[in-house]
């Protein structure tokens, strides 16, 4: 019965929604498009970033509205199961903030598979 209870435990641990996914990206260089949270459908700008395992960075390569030229984000990819969503977080509580991305205090939403970089 105890070789059962611990089986059951292990699988379990394995399967868990709290287990961060591999990240859908490899390292490089790539353009991500930039949409605001509350009006998707305005055009926005383009946005270079780098990837180089899970540190991230954003940069928008030149002065335009809202966004000065120059790095708008940097950190570590981490993956907020609460979301089911990619964020770029600084610390390890960031990957159970109570809210990202948006128009939140928390940590900024960012989708890998469809390289979109949302802000409000």
């Amino acid at each position: 019965m105890t070789q059962i209870a611990l089986l059951a435990a292990v699988l379990a641990a394995g399967c868990s929604p709290e287990s961060e996914p591999s990240l859908p990206i490899a390292s490089g260089h790539y353009v991500f498009q930039h949409p605001f949270a509350e009006q998707p459908s305005i055009p926005s700008i383009r946005l270079n970033v780098t990837i180089s395992g899970t540190h991230i960075v954003v940069v928008n390569p030149r002065a335009s509205d809202p966004f000065p030229a120059g790095i708008l984000a940097e950190g570590e990819l981490m993956w907020h199961a609460g979301s089911g969503q990619w964020i770029i977080g600084d610390k390890s509580a960031d990957r159970s903030a109570r809210e990202v991305g948006g128009c939140s205090d928390g940590p900024e939403v960012i989708d890998l598979a469809d390289k979109v970089y949302w802000t409000c």
